[in-house]
This record gives structure tokens, sequence and C-alpha cells, in this order.
């Protein structure tokens, strides 16, 4: 058994007792595993094993490993990724499913490293990345955009411009974001901001821009706090009663509306939304996915499955291919 598959089984053992270890601390390795690599795995792991040894032997971790789907990576797909799960284990009696978050880069990396059996990630995998892990296979399960959101303020639009100076260069910013006192960004690694900034085209922001955890912790964020702005995804600001998804001039006006989105992930060229920021929802997995990865990964591209994508606001592949 090579060191991934160790680490891997491991950590089933770890979400299958929940005295090992606490989802939350979970996710922090994941978090910690996209940051540092393998080294910090084992330093990690180190620190929690006599924990899990006196709960579960070797055997039963193996045992347990066959039986579980470990699914880990982007927030934005991890809300469909829970629906799915439990839709999945009602059917399927037997099988348990465990969903964590951590970010895209995350998502990657643990698929690289062999520490889930399913990574998740609201982006393609990147250059780097693929060259680092040339094993992981991508599986699109849907598609969704990034959508700037701002509160308590009378802005509608923006141009991509006035956005990207008030990120680079902090409050005070021109035009339609004059009237914006606080700025929030991602705190982690994730598919979310690295589609952001590719259409801002900065990667580096003002030291005032405050990081928020995940997609939800951005859009809590900007619900809380007059006058401010940030960007989350489209199936996280739809419905939101104090954060609105604003219009973006970018060479044209847009649209942040649901069938705006849509079109633009069935055809690029209706440009109909930013291009850059429409994107993936992507599964991957480490080399082709067994047999027990693939039956679940089938179910989420399935028509069955796409009530679960669009109750999140998101839109199933059978409806973008």
């Amino acid at each position: 058994m090579n060191t991934g598959t160790r680490i891997k089984d491991l950590f089933t053992g770890m979400w299958k007792d929940t005295r090992a270890v606490s989802p939350i601390v979970a996710t922090l390795v994941l978090v910690v595993v996209a940051i540092t690599g393998a080294a910090a795995v084992g330093t990690i792991m180190g620190t929690f094993s006599s924990d899990v040894s006196e709960e579960s032997n070797t055997g039963e971790l193996t045992s347990a490993s066959s039986t579980e789907i470990l699914i880990a990576g982007s927030t934005t797909v991890q809300p469909v990724s829970e629906l799915l799960a439990e839709a999945y284990m009602d059917d399927h009696q037997g099988v348990k499913i465990t969903v964590q978050g951590g970010g895209s880069g995350a998502g990657v990396s643990s698929t690289g490293m062999n520490i889930v059996d399913i990574g998740a990630a609201s982006r393609d995998v990147k250059s780097e990345e693929a060259a680092k892990y040339p094993n992981i296979k991508t599986h699109k399960i849907g598609g969704s955009a990034v959508v700037v959101i701002v509160h308590g303020t009378s802005i509608t639009n923006a141009t991509k411009a006035e956005v990207n100076d008030l990120y680079v260069n902090g409050t005070g910013g021109s035009g339609n974001l004059s009237a914006i006192t606080k700025i929030f960004d991602r705190s982690e690694e994730s598919g979310t901001e690295d589609t952001f900034c590719k259409w801002v085209g900065n990667t580096t922001f003002h030291s005032s821009v405050e990081g928020k955890s995940g997609n939800a912790g951005v859009l809590k964020a900007v619900e809380d706090t007059p006058n401010s702005i940030g960007f989350v995804d489209f199936g996280f600001a739809d419905g939101s009663d104090d954060a609105e998804a604003i219009n973006l001039y970018d060479g044209k006006q847009y649209f942040a509306t649901k069938d705006d989105i849509k079109d633009q992930l069935k055809d690029s060229n209706k440009d109909t939304y930013p291009n850059k920021l429409a994107r993936p929802l992507n599964y991957m997995t480490n080399g082709d996915p067994n047999s027990m990865e693939q039956a679940f990964i089938t179910f989420a591209m399935s028509p069955g499955a796409a009530t679960y994508f669009e109750e999140c606001g998101y839109f199933p592949v059978t409806s973008i291919a």
C-alpha cells in the first residue's frame, strides 16, 4: 500500500469516527495540504494517528475505504455535492459519502496526492498543477459563474475598470463604486478567486481588502456590511435579500441573470456574460475512477441529478452540454 493510500484510509477512519477529528479540523488539513504539500500531511497525520488507533485497527480502515467515498475541495461545488451524496446514499444502502470544503486548490492537490477519492474544483486544473499531478482526470458535472455583489448602496452596475481599481487601490474608488467603504475577497486559494482575478486582470489586491472563508463567508460579510462589495458564485448570490449581484460593463453591458449566464455556458459565442467569469464545476480523480467512484460521478452527470444543481443555483452538465 502506497503512502497516499495509507493517508486516504486514515482520513476515512477519522471522518467515520467524529470523536477522532471534527469536520472543521479535517477541512483545515485539506487547506494545509494545498499550501504545504505532502510533508505537512505526514506531520498532521502523526498528530492524529494515536487518537485514531484507539478506535480503529488497520483491517477496519481498509474495509471502510472500500465502502466510503471522500469528496473535498471547492466550496462552490460543496453544496451540490452534499445534495448529490444524500440522494445517492438513500438509493445505495451501505455506501457512505463524506463531503468537505477546503477550496479548489485543496481539491486538486488532495486528489493528486491520493488523499481523497474525488476532488472538487470550480475551475479547470491549472497547467502547473497538471504537470505536478499528471494522473488527475477531470469530470465536468456542471457550470456556473462568478458575480460581483454589493450591499447597502444604490449601485446596480459597474465597469471592469472600476472593480479592478477598487480591489487594487482600496476604497475611494471611481465612478459607480465611489460609495464602497469595505471590500471582501477570499482568504484561501479558490476557483472563485482565480476566476475573478483572470477577469479583472490582477492577482494582487490592496492591503485593506479583507479575506473571508469560502463563498458563504464572503456572502455573509457583504450581507452584514453596508456599502460593501465582494464576489461569489452566482448560486450563492441568487436569492440573497441583502447582497445583490450587479451588472457589469466590459466592452458591452452584461446582466447577472440566470438566463444570460446559462446562455454563456452553453455557447461562449453568444457573449451574454463575461466569458472569463463563466466556469465549469468539476470532479477529479487520481487516474481513472474505480467502479464505485465512477458510479457516483455518472449519477452526478445524469438527468436525474439536474434538480440538485438547480436547487443550488447552478447548471447541470446536461443543460449546458
